[in-house]
């Protein structure tokens, strides 16, 4: 994949208020980025800069190197989808669809049957918004987005307003219409399991500023700080001391972690599936179940130290491990390669 669109040293302020502090940003040509975070954090904002709908106060947007910064959004090449859809009530599906195309009627028409049959709105054409499901709805913009060709593909949070259900279903449909056609692709979502399935690289955003960007891998499994960490997926924090000797104690005990920590307080940063029960050779760490909860494919158990009472930690334990129950002492490991501290936010 080349480089394609390039964000550099955007800012943006409203009044006193800074939504953007200097996001510099690369997607390559073909790439499904995902902006994740939660409500406020600017990922809105920055893809309405990238769209022209919004003026940054300074750097730059380039698109191969052209720079667009100051173009209308009508000369930037790019298909967008609200959250709403903004589908026009007053004209049918086939009617929104080609909206935007100024080909002739017979052009026109062409490539709006091919649109249908790509998003399976055979035989919806001549229906109105209202007699759509949301689903369906979401489709046609998709398509409307779609019909002019565009370099680039814009998406607000396009499937929040859907049942969970539908959600997935959908989400699943957007994947394989983005391998098939390859189209650079930038997506706002505040949905992690969202941006984790469909994006080729995510970059996770708060209080106007990038956190990490990286594939969903190193996000989940190596993040970059503990927002990071703790906003994707569920993640246990429990405090732990490092000695000078760099050994690293939790609840007393000393555990493994890979790695140079500097001496003092931090926090061991371990996901729910890295924490074992009935850990190999008894386990020096000894919790006892609290409660469990049936999670489908998982069951999820909270299970405080004995050790150290105050702490507690939720393991995900498949269906493969041993049986458990409330009440019961278990041991613990921990596996080194699995831990990680951050040492600079240990409160």
């Amino acid at each position: 994949m080349s480089g394609f669109l390039s964000v550099q040293g955007i800012v943006k302020r409203f009044g006193s208020f800074t939504a953007l502090a200097d996001i510099n940003l690369q997607v390559a040509r073909g790439e499904f980025l995902c902006l994740l975070g939660p409500s406020g954090c600017g990922k809105t904002t920055l893809l309405r800069i990238i769209a022209g709908l919004e003026t940054q106060d300074a750097g730059q947007v380039r698109v191969e190197g052209r720079d667009i910064s100051h173009l209308p959004p009508a000369q930037r090449d790019y298909g967008i989808v609200f959250q709403n859809y903004a589908l026009f009530p007053n004209l049918n599906v086939a009617e929104n669809i080609g909206y935007g195309l100024r080909s002739n009627r017979a052009a026109r028409r062409v490539r709006v049957e091919e649109l249908l049959a790509l998003m399976g709105l055979g035989g919806a054409e001549r229906k109105y918004p209202s007699q759509l499901s949301g689903g369906q709805q979401q489709r046609v913009a998709l398509a409307r987005a779609l019909a002019t060709c565009p370099s680039m593909l814009l998406l607000d949070e396009p499937l929040s307003a859907l049942d969970a259900r539908v959600r997935v279903h959908l989400r699943q449909e957007l994947k394989q219409l983005h391998q098939k056609l390859g189209i650079t692709t930038i997506m706002v979502t505040h949905d992690q399991e969202e941006a984790l399935s469909l994006a080729d690289t995510v970059a996770v955003m708060d209080h106007g500023t990038l956190e990490q960007v990286g594939t969903p891998e190193q996000i989940y499994h190596h993040p970059a700080s503990r927002f990071v960490a703790d906003f994707v997926g569920h993640s246990n924090f429990p405090p732990v001391r490092v000695r000078p000797d760099g050994k690293v104690e939790l609840a007393g005990q000393e555990i493994s972690v890979l790695g140079d920590y500097p001496a003092g307080p931090a926090r061991l940063f371990c996901r729910p599936e890295d924490i074992q029960i009935g850990a190999p050779g008894g386990g020096l760490l000894m919790a006892q179940v609290e409660s469990l909860e049936f999670l489908g494919p998982v069951r999820r158990a909270t299970l405080r130290l004995e050790q150290a009472r105050e702490i507690v930690l939720r393991v995900d334990l498949s269906a493969k491990d041993p049986g458990i129950a409330a009440g019961q002492t278990v041991p613990l490991g921990f596996p080194p390669e699995r831990m990680r501290l951050f040492v600079d936010e240990a409160s």
